[in-house]
């Protein structure tokens, strides 16, 4: 468990030093290696910018009946806001980084299918 936490840990401060040049999306796989070279201020901008995105997706899992996710998305948020400056500061952030942003993908593409869905039936 702890390999994974520093997994995280990279991940999410590669993905943060991508804040200067990408628009609000989450990082792709390629954008990962722009993130290192983010001043540290931005990339704690863009880590709040993912915890909120987070957060506004975990509320809209109710309206599409997975209001089970709402409170893991939530810790997610969480925990990335607890640990801002740690994913800011380290390599292991940038893993982080990039794998909430397929999260936030992943979160975005279920909800606008079951959305799409319910629209239909």
């Amino acid at each position: 468990m702890g390999q994974l936490g520093t997994k995280n840990a990279y991940a999410s401060s590669q993905a943060v030093q991508q804040v200067a040049s990408m628009p609000k999306s989450p990082l792709s796989p390629s954008e990962k290696r722009s993130f290192s070279n983010i001043p540290a201020d931005q990339k704690l901008a863009l880590i709040s910018s993912y915890s909120e995105a987070l957060r506004k997706l975990a509320r809209s899992t109710e309206a599409v009946g997975r209001a089970d996710m709402l409170p893991k998305l939530i810790q997610v948020a969480d925990g990335l806001d607890g640990m801002a400056t740690a994913i800011a500061e380290t390599e292991a952030g940038t893993e982080v980084m990039a794998r909430t942003a397929r999260l936030i993908r992943a979160t975005e593409g279920m909800l606008a299918s079951m959305s799409s869905s319910s629209i239909v039936h």
